[in-house]
Formats: C-alpha cells, sequence, structure tokens
C-alpha cells in the first residue's frame, strides 16, 4: 500500500504482559475510533510493513495491542519505539476520509500482474466486504475490494492499481 494513503496514529510502546501486546500511544483519537481487528503498519527503517492484530483494547489508562505474529513480550519489544499507521477505511466511523466503494465505480483498475483488468461498472457484495465489477473485454471480472490488494488509488486520474491472488483473473480469462 502507498505510504501517502496511511494514516499515522501514533507509537508503539513497551510490551504489556505475558502474552506480546504491545502499549499503544495514540496521538489524536481513542480505540474506540478504530477497528478492534484487522492490518496496522509499522515503519520499520522507512519501510511500512503490514502486521495483522487480533485485539486493540483498553487496559485501565493503557491501549493494548495484540499482533498475531508475537506470542511473548520478547519478541514484540522489536516493534517498540515505532510510528504507527493505519489504512484508508480503518477508522470505525469513517472520520478518516476513507472512500466509498461506490466512488470506484468508473475508475480505471490496473493488476500489477496482468496489466490493465479495465473500468468498474459497479459494486457487489455487502458493506462489509464489497466486490468490485470490472468490464474486461466483454467479461465481468469480480475483485474483492480489500485492503491487502490495494496498491494504489489515485483519485485523481480515477485510477486504481491492485495485486490480485494468483489464479484470479486467469478464472475469467480462461471462462
Amino acid at each position: 500500500m502507498e505510504e501517502e494513503s496511511l494514516h499515522r496514529l501514533g507509537k508503539l510502546g513497551k510490551p504489556w504482559g505475558h502474552q506480546g501486546e504491545l502499549t499503544v500511544h495514540l496521538d489524536d483519537l481513542g480505540p474506540e475510533d478504530l477497528n478492534h481487528t484487522g492490518t496496522f503498519f509499522v515503519d520499520i527503517d522507512g519501510q511500512h510493513v503490514p502486521f495483522a492484530y487480533s485485539k486493540l483494547h483498553e487496559k485501565g489508562p493503557h491501549v493494548l495491542v495484540k499482533f498475531e505474529d508475537f506470542t511473548d513480550p520478547q519478541a514484540a519489544s522489536i516493534l517498540v519505539d515505532r510510528d504507527l499507521f493505519a489504512p484508508p477505511g480503518h477508522f470505525s466511523d469513517a472520520s478518516d476520509e476513507s472512500w466509498d466503494p461506490e466512488e470506484f465505480i468508473g475508475m480505471l483498475v490496473k493488476d500489477e500482474v496482468h496489466g490493465e483488468l479495465g473500468e468498474v461498472t459497479g459494486m457487489e457484495g455487502t458493506d462489509k466486504n464489497p466486490v468490485l465489477v470490472i468490464l474486461h473485454g466483454e467479461v465481468e471480472v469480480m475483485v474483492p475490494l480489500v485492503e491487502e490488494m490495494i496498491v494504489d488509488i489515485d483519485m485523481e486520474e480515477r485510477a486504481m492499481t491492485i495485486r490480485t491472488p494468483e489464479g484470479l483473473i486467469d478464472l475469467y480469462r480462461n471462462a
């Protein structure tokens, strides 16, 4: 995901307890403003590395996050004092200027491997699991709209670059 689309949340603090949880020092919001499971990005040597987390909660005066990759405080300590970022759409009240999936209609979609896929002609699925309908030639290609697949969104150019799972586009090309 492009750095410009990430929102800085704050810094990760010291480990808490024996399960590998870390304290979080949020800049301008509380844990109630964020989704309580998902993926955060951590700045490691200038790279924004995604880490899935299974829990974000308050414990007394502290905010704690439990990353799935860490099961003990020693392992989690490599993230201490690092900046924490959230992708678009990660705020529970959508106050992050996140995108509305309907805004993608008419957008040109390009896949990193397969090149230009076509134009988004509609949306399917649900609010929690939107699916892009892309007209690729005369075939409708259905691509789930998930943060992990979005490489770049350029609202000015009305273009999106995605990274689809291996084999997804081939399903439609061979149909």
